[in-house]
């Protein structure tokens, strides 16, 4: 292994960098930038805990 082959996999395996990929993260970093954006995923996530329970309600009737 070539030693700029070796430098690339340690600066690929930086935890920051790991954490910095996850979706997750890029989602709450653009929510924090963005009102619109957090305004629909606040909307969708209430939908989808409605649509849950109104599943819940009907699977118990």
């Amino acid at each position: 292994m070539t030693k700029q082959h070796k430098a690339m996999n340690s600066k690929s395996e930086d935890h920051l960098e790991l954490i910095k990929m996850q979706t997750e993260f890029a989602l709450i970093e653009s929510m924090l930038r963005s009102k619109t954006l957090s305004t629909m995923v606040l909307v969708g996530v209430v939908l989808f805990a409605a649509f849950g329970y109104f599943l819940y309600r009907m699977a118990g009737a």
